[in-house]
């Protein structure tokens, strides 16, 4: 068994799965010209060849556009089954998925209750034909501001909280928008009983991250790799167990980081931070969350073991109820047990 065939029959979850990064090419290009895109965009050929060679400065703006073409429920219902067949191929049985209602909903072609009932025919035809479950994380980007108190709203709401709707998050690039433009979003979400999470550290470090633990008080950061800058914003985020989910491929796309070398995985596992890794944008970064383990074991010489604690971590910062976190991590005990030996048992003779 080779380590990527090991990462690969491991179970695993994904806490970070971006809807508008991880859109199947063959399925937009299907939805694009159903919604008759071609004839309206006049660089629509443009775009298409982006998708396949992304300009990393470029990545939330083709993200934006090409999510631009994804209009009906029934457009997202495709999408997000998608989604579930690609996760499934990895052995991946759950996914957090962050998606800005805010790019899909307004108009007449779909309401919140629409979008939401779309999102969970996409998720119940994959879980039923591939065993996939997903969740949502409602997202603020961080370019409309204006959208918090809506998106505070909707997810905080009853129809949110009978469809799957586990957080309330922040998106975005940290310059294009103050943090404290958020809070009141944040306050609200805390207050009604609802999980958040911040992308922060990408553009203004350390400093950015603290900004933004001080400003929205999330449960959980995503991709704030550079909190290894800095000590203190380092304690805080370990005293308060607040759970770190990072992709190390977002960090070398983005410019986090120039070199593999210099993304600190290993001094956050020596700080015991709670760490799971993320595939964040797969189809734009042409990369998978295997591909993200096996990363860490090739660049960085994290251990199987180590990795299989990972996974297994990933499941314990889950926004999962508790009785479905327990349910998956006595499963995830079972299965993971056969692969790791069988490659533990070779890669030691």
């Amino acid at each position: 068994m080779s380590f990527q065939d090991f990462i690969t029959a491991l179970p695993k979850v994904e806490l970070n799965l971006q809807l508008t990064g991880a859109l199947r090419k063959e399925s937009l290009l299907l939805i694009a010209n159903q919604n008759g895109i071609p004839a309206q965009l006049d660089d629509f050929a443009h775009w298409v060849e982006m998708l396949d060679r992304p300009h990393p400065e470029r990545i939330d703006e083709i993200a934006r556009v090409v999510g631009s073409w994804v209009m009906y429920p029934e457009d997202i219902a495709l999408v997000i089954y998608d989604i579930g067949v690609a996760l499934s191929k990895q052995n991946v049985r759950y996914a957090e998925v962050a998606v800005a209602p805010s790019d899909f909903i307004g108009t007449a072609r779909m309401n919140f209750d629409s979008f939401i009932d779309a999102l969970n025919d996409g998720r119940d035809r994959a879980l039923r034909a591939w065993n996939v479950d997903m969740s949502w994380i409602l997202c603020i980007p961080r370019d409309n501001p204006r959208a918090g108190d809506d998106v505070a709203r909707w997810a905080s709401g009853s129809a949110a909280r009978r469809g799957n709707v586990v957080a309330m998050g922040l998106v975005g690039p940290e310059d294009v928008q103050p943090v404290g433009q958020f809070r009141r979003a944040f306050a609200t979400a805390h207050k009604k009983g609802l999980f958040t999470v911040a992308s922060a550290g990408e553009r203004f470090g350390a400093s950015g991250i603290q900004e933004a633990m001080d400003a929205l008080q999330p449960n959980r950061l995503v991709n704030a790799w550079r909190i290894a800058d800095d000590d203190s914003a380092l304690n805080q985020v370990l005293d308060a167990g607040i759970p770190l989910v990072n992709s190390i491929t977002h960090a070398l796309k983005t410019g986090q980081a120039d070199k593999a070398p210099d993304i600190p995985i290993q001094r956050l596992l020596d700080h015991n931070a709670q760490l799971a890794l993320s595939c964040d944008n797969p189809s734009l970064y042409q990369s998978s969350l295997v591909d993200e383990y096996v990363l860490a074991h090739e660049e960085y010489g994290i251990a199987a073991d180590t990795l299989v604690q990972l996974a297994r971590r990933s499941i314990e910062l889950s926004f999962l109820a508790a009785e479905r976190k327990e349910n998956m991590l006595r499963n995830f005990d079972i299965q993971a047990n056969s692969p790791q030996a069988r490659f533990l048992d070779r890669s030691q003779s």
